[in-house]
């Protein structure tokens, strides 16, 4: 019920779809759903995802901020001190390799 009140916005949703196949192959993916963003974690949490009013996503890496240029440092997220970058993603088309790339680097060090 929680991720049902959460992702109402049927664009956030697709975002939200797309990360979820882009990490469906990672062995031992745990994802949990916490009152204001969807997790996933191995031993410890290395992404996570919110929607964004108007729609688009605040996708939440464990990564230091300069490891892409995509990324930013987050600000008052609300999610685990362990992510430590973040990208805004508007659409599924922004789901690539390059984010794919970067969800795999962070699943590595969780």
């Amino acid at each position: 019920s929680l991720r049902a009140g959460l992702w109402t916005d049927p664009a956030s949703t697709a975002i939200l779809a797309a990360v979820e196949a882009a990490i469906a192959d990672l062995p031992d993916l745990v994802t949990g759903q916490r009152k204001g963003y969807t997790a996933w974690s191995r031993k410890s949490q290395f992404a996570a995802a919110k929607p964004l009013r108007g729609g688009g996503v605040t996708l939440g890496l464990a990564l230091p901020p300069d490891t892409a240029p995509r990324l930013a440092a987050p600000r008052n997220e609300g999610w685990s001190e362990r992510l430590t970058a973040k990208l805004v993603l508007s659409s599924v088309r922004e789901i690539d390799d390059a984010v794919q790339a970067l969800l795999r680097a962070a699943w590595e060090r969780s």
